[in-house]
Parts: C-alpha cells; structure tokens; sequence
C-alpha cells in the first residue's frame, strides 16, 4: 500500500467538503477521480501530498513514498528547458559534479592518480547506474512526446503558459515516483500528446491517480475509477464506461431500495396511528405500548439516502431562421503568423447543419482558422466567406466580461430585465437563488462558460463556433452541453480535443496538417 486515508474530515472555506472520508492507493494502481467541480478532487490531492492537512482522521504514507505532481503555481527559472528538467535530477546533478572534480584532480600531478581513478570509475558506475548517460534522450523522447521538440532550448521564462505545464508534466513524469497524481493531463495537449500520454501510462509501473473531464482518456488508462459524492469516495472497477453502467445499476438499486424503505416506513407510522386510537378509544395500555415499540423501531431505521444527482443546468439554444446552402467558402486560403506558415493554398465549403471539428496539432492554426471564419482576422492569400442569412454565436477560449465586478443577476438582467424571469434563467444554467449575487470575477472557469453560453444562448443563432468549449467543464456539464447540441439544428463548428465530445457532436473534420486544411470524414480518426 502506497497510501492509506482513514475517516479523514476536511471543512474547506466554511463548507464540510469530505466527512469520514476513507481511500487507499495501492502499487501500480491505475485510478482515474471523478466528480462535479467544487467537490474536492484537488483538495483530495493536496490531502495526499501533505500540501493540506486534515481536520481528523489518520493519512498513513509508505516509508519514503516519492509522489510526483504538477502543482498550481510553477517557480520562476531562468534555465533552459532541458536544463530546467536536467537539474531537477538532484542526485544526478551531485554525481555529476563530483565526476567534475575527480576529473580536475587527474590534471593535478600532486594526486594519487590510482586513487583518484578508482573512486572516479566507483562515480561513473554510480552515474550510470542511476541513469545518468540516458538522462538527455529521455528527456529529449519525453519532450518530442509532448509536443515540445521546438521548445527543447527555449528560456523557461519565455515559453506560454500551455507549454510550462507541458514542461511540469515532463518533470513529473521522467522523474519515476512511486506515485503520480495527475490534475487534468491532457488540458493542454493535441490529440497526438493525448495519445503519446495514454501509450506512457500504459507501459509505467507507477501507481497513478487522474483528475481529468477527457472521457475518452479516462476509457484508455484507467481501471477503477472513484467517485466524490457527497463527501466521500465510492468506487468502480474498470474504466470510464464500465463505471457509467455500474453506477446506474447502483442507483437503480438504492432507488429500489429506497422506495421499499418509504413503504415500510410509512405502514409503520399507519400502525403507530392505529394503536394509539385504539389505546385512546379504549384506554388500553398494551395499545401504548405497542405504539412505543413501533417508535422506538421507527427511529432506530437508517434511512436510504437517494444519491443527489447535478440540478439541470442549460436550456435548449434558440435558433434562427435557416441560412444559406454554403454557410463558409474557402477557395486558396493561407495565412502566415509571425515568421510561421499556418497553412496555405487551401479549400473547402462548410454547408449547412454540418458539424464539423478542426484537428491539428498545437500550434497548426487551428484557432486562427476561427478567427478568419469570424472575419476578425484577413487571409494573407486567397478569399474566406460567410454564407447568405448568418446568424453567428462565438464561445472564444479565453473568456472575458467588460464588468468582471458585476454582479451575476445584473449581468442577465441587461439581456432580461424582468428580474423574475432573468432569475429564472439563472436557475436554468445553475445559478440559484444563493448565487446571484455573486461577482462574475469570482465564479469558476466552468461557471463563467456557463454564463457567457447563457448569454449566447439567448441571441437566436444558426451557425454556432466554439473554440475548446468544454476545457474549463466537468464531464456532467459537458454531458449537458452534448445533450443540448444534439437538439441543435444549426451548423456547428468546433476545435476540441474531447474525442468523446468530437464523436459524439460531429459528423466531418476540417484537419489542419502539413501547412493544409482539409476535409475529411470521422474515418479520419481511426487512421
């Protein structure tokens, strides 16, 4: 046993988060952690790390257990990429710099030239021995597989923020731990990333824990998951989808379970009602007591508890009237970006209530694609065009709201200014009456996509583009999202790297490779 949490409780800002929490992590277990945003995993992990304490119970850690996790907040370096990796290997780096002096005192003719080669050649064997003389292709392999081959010498200082998490996961991941905790991995990597990662946590032997929305990851590199729900853990053998069947048969048999409990109890009750009239109306004491009986056995049940499922939190989108046939026509088009040729001598037409996704690999053009769609940008060659009768909604990446101090209810009131019913979609996209008042500034990524889709969702659309539009979601808000888009009789164009999300909405791709895009069909995806 790696680690070991025993009736742990946790109050977190005020709110109890786990109570009586229990959780073990075994050697070379593959666990994948689910849950709805705002119920813990994070903490969980701090919990393990030690980065937060509990309020009670017991954590029990194997004797020396290495952990390796990506944490918030990265240390400023001025190193290089593969020197930043190089030098977290502070054992190595000690061995090295001792080969370094021993190497110096077989200049210097005053030293015992036997001595020093033989503790020289003792350094060597130690330096090998721990990897030492491979340490610069692994880390090479690592950063190839991670989409960072270009960034190999690169200041750490000057690379974004996508690839310094790149960069944290190389550093946890070459340094072996017995243990990884892994906090939404595949956030910041193309579907080749996404693969190179499934096929090395495939192969490793260490134990992993993975916090990630990625249904489709979870599928491939999981083989229990475990799930938060209301302050504690409840736990699935096999993946992804082998839990989904499970936890529905679970429910279903709590449901059961708790219906035939409601009955009992309520003919209980009827029994209590019927002694004590007959008591009253003959004033027999046996009938009390009967009754007392019966309340003492009533108040002794523990009663099922239905497990809470998310309140629904979208509504279906309005849509316009219908566009054109052609809703985008591209004939030619290139663009150059800096120094750097995106894409060039390209065409294609996106046609009406198509629902295409753009692949590419990280930094292929696919958001600037959006961006020339949307007419933000101008091709450097070729012509890019809107069809007739367009009716656009954009969910950008980034998100921003000019007044982040505002507060929610004021936000939709400028879309709805009937308060009642402005509260009332508020309460559609999860915002209820204890959230209103809250700033915009203040809510979650995920909460602040929901608002800026309630906003676009009340503007009647027929061609609708989204740009990474599940990345801040948790998979229950992302299910809904699915549910929504499948009612959706508009065109839909999408970047996502959420191959659940991709299979489930879209019916053609646009693929951005080797400075082209074309258009292709699902297949594409399985070559």
């Amino acid at each position: 046993m790696l680690i070991q949490l025993n009736k742990i409780n946790k109050i977190f800002s005020g709110t109890l988060l786990f109570e009586q929490l229990s959780f073990a992590i075994n050697e070379q277990e593959k666990i994948g952690l689910v849950g709805t945003n705002g119920t813990g995993k994070t903490t969980l992990f701090q919990l393990i790390t030690g980065e937060e304490g509990a309020d009670s119970g017991t954590i029990s850690r194997k004797k020396e257990l290495k952990i390796g996790y990506v944490p918030q907040i990265f240390a400023e370096s001025d190193l290089t990429v593969s020197k930043y990796l190089a030098e977290s290997f502070v054992e190595l780096q000690n061995l090295q710099q001792r080969l370094r002096v021993y190497e110096q005192k077989m200049t210097d003719a005053s030293e015992d030239l036997d001595h020093v080669m033989s503790i020289y050649g003792k350094l060597q064997q130690d330096f090998e021995d721990a990897g030492g003389y491979e340490l610069e292709d692994r880390i090479i392999s690592m950063l190839k597989g991670l989409g960072l081959e270009d960034r190999i010498n690169a200041a750490i200082s000057t690379v974004s923020g996508g690839e310094r998490v790149r960069v944290e996961l190389a550093k946890v991941l070459l340094q072996e731990a017995d243990l990884l905790l892994l906090d939404e991995p595949t956030n910041h990597l193309d579907l080749a990333g996404i693969r190179w990662l499934e096929n090395y946590l495939k192969t490793t032997s260490a134990a992993y824990l993975v916090i990630s929305h990625d249904r489709a990851f979870l599928d491939q590199v999981t083989e229990k998951i475990v799930e938060i729900e209301e302050g504690s853990l409840v736990e699935y053998p096999g993946n992804y989808s082998r839990y989904i069947q499970l936890k529905e048969e679970r429910i279903a048999e709590i449901t059961k379970n708790y219906e035939l409990q409601q009955k009992e109890i309520q003919r209980i009750k009827r029994m209590i009602r019927r002694y004590r009239q007959w008591a009253n109306e003959g004033d027999n004491e046996a009938f009390f007591k009967k009754a007392k009986e019966l309340e003492r056995r009533l108040s002794k049940i523990a009663v099922v508890k239905l497990p809470q499922t998310p309140k629904k939190r979208l509504e279906s989108i309005d849509q316009a009237g219908r566009s054109g046939k052609e809703v985008v026509v591209a004939k030619g088009v290139g663009k150059i970006m800096g120094e750097q040729l995106l894409f060039t001598d390209s065409t294609f037409t996106i046609y009406r209530r198509e629902r295409i996704a753009i692949l590419g690999e990280n930094g292929s053009g696919k958001s600037t694609l959006l961006q020339l769609i949307l007419e933000k940008i101008s091709p450097d060659e070729g012509v890019i065009e809107l069809g007739a009768s367009i009716k656009l909604g954009y969910l950008p990446q980034t998100i921003t709201f000019s007044q982040p101090h505002q507060q929610i209810l004021d936000f939709v009131k400028e879309i709805l200014p009937q308060e009642q019913k402005a509260r009332q979609t508020l309460a559609h996209f999860g915002f209820y009456s204890e959230d209103v008042g809250r700033r915009i500034k203040d809510l979650s990524g995920g909460e602040q996509v929901r608002l800026y889709l309630l906003k676009l969702f009340h503007k009647q659309i027929n061609f609708l583009i989204l740009d990474e539009p599940t990345n801040h979601l948790d998979i229950y808000a992302r299910e809904e999202i699915e549910d929504l888009l499948s009612e959706y009789t508009g065109t839909l164009l999408a970047v996502t790297h959420d191959r659940y999300f991709l299979k489930k909405n879209f019916n053609g791709l646009l693929v951005i490779e080797e400075q082209e895009i074309k258009k292709e069909t699902m297949d594409f995806l399985h070559n």
